[in-house]
């Protein structure tokens, strides 16, 4: 028996199927067309199941029936099926966002206070950054290792003023630092990785309560981004297979950080390469 690839079923389950529906469209897809009793032959998929999972996908416009008698279903063409999948999550995207702010401005009895943070984990830190970043208008303060440098190149061509503080570890990156370096709304300042942690490890060694922390230190998840002087970003630098990161829109809170990544900026201390 032909076995459906893992992947496969897991792309379709992420792109909104259940595991039923997709095993089902691609099944379909392989044998190009399908009565029930092919695919109860095909799948180990109940036939309740079945019946359901034909239902939803034929409603949903991802098959056909091209005979009522016996019942039997043709996938629609994958290009296809898959556009018919994205424009529709992108019109429920479009309705929830108006829906969401409809009722986050309705007015209640008891308004709740602000929250000082909000939490972002795993790839949801990709898309906040991004968002962060393509609304950026006037200024954007980063200080970040290297990992994240694909951003801020990206966000350097829209002549909005940067002020990056940015580590690295040997010259790998040198040529692309030198051409952001030479546009007029840079501003670079360039940590050198092994000096930083010179002094994290004299630091450790001097104050003995601090032992063991330099162990949970990861440099190269270090991200902070100020954006606008409206919202702050953090990432710490810590050893962990999966990154937190942090998000704020307090005033105190955004002004004592970008105080800290101008003063990392204008630092005299000899880091640079």
């Amino acid at each position: 028996m032909v076995k459906i690839p893992h992947e496969l079923i897991k792309s379709l389950t992420e792109l909104g199927m259940l595991d039923s529906e997709a095993k089902l469209y691609a099944a379909l897809v392989f044998l190009r067309s399908a009565e029930v009793r092919d695919l109860l032959e095909f799948l180990d998929v109940s036939k309740p199941s079945i019946y359901e999972g034909l239902r939803m996908l034929e409603k949903n416009g991802l098959i056909i029936l091209t005979s009522p008698r016996p019942a039997t279903y043709q996938a629609i063409e994958p290009k296809i099926a898959l556009e018919i999948i994205i424009k529709r999550y992108m019109d429920a995207k479009k309705e929830a966002l108006i829906q969401l702010q409809d009722f986050k401005n309705q007015e209640i009895t008891i308004k709740p206070n602000n929250p000082l943070f909000f939490i972002f984990g795993g790839k949801s830190i990709e898309f906040k950054i991004k968002d962060m970043l393509k609304n950026a208008k006037e200024s954007i303060y980063c200080q970040t290792s290297i990992k994240y440098l694909d951003y801020i190149e990206k966000t350097a061509k829209k002549n909005i003023q940067i002020n990056l503080v940015i580590m690295v570890d040997g010259n790998n990156s040198k040529g692309r630092l030198e051409r952001l370096s030479r546009m007029s709304n840079v501003k670079i300042k360039i940590k050198e990785k092994n000096k930083i942690i010179e002094r994290m490890e004299k630091d450790n060694l001097k104050n003995r309560s601090m032992g063991g922390m330099i162990d949970l230190i990861d440099l190269d998840n270090q991200f902070t981004l100020v954006v606008d002087d409206s919202e702050v970003l953090l990432v710490p630098p810590l050893k962990d297979d999966s990154l937190t990161a942090i998000t704020s829109t307090n005033k105190a809170l955004i002004f004592r950080i970008k105080i800290g990544i101008e003063e990392a900026s204008s630092s005299n201390k000899s880091d640079e390469q």
